[in-house]
């Protein structure tokens, strides 16, 4: 029963994994979307914002006697 299962779950991710490159590969300008939020311009369209950079901006607000403006 196991193996069956794991044989299933195999198949069914090999076959997303290589429908996903077949439809990057036949797209005009096929690349991977980009998840990272610095390089991805629908996210910075939407004002999300790296957590990395929000947490050094307020530390730099907090170094300088200025009042966090996080609520």
């Amino acid at each position: 029963m196991f193996i069956k299962l794991f044989l299933i779950t195999v198949v069914v991710v090999a076959v997303s994994f290589l429908a996903m490159g077949i439809s990057i590969f036949f797209k005009k300008n096929g690349k991977f979307p980009s998840f990272e939020i610095g390089k991805n311009k629908e996210m910075r369209k939407l004002g999300i914002t790296c957590a990395k950079h929000d947490e050094l901006k307020y530390h730099n607000h907090l170094k300088k006697g200025k009042p966090c403006d996080c609520s």
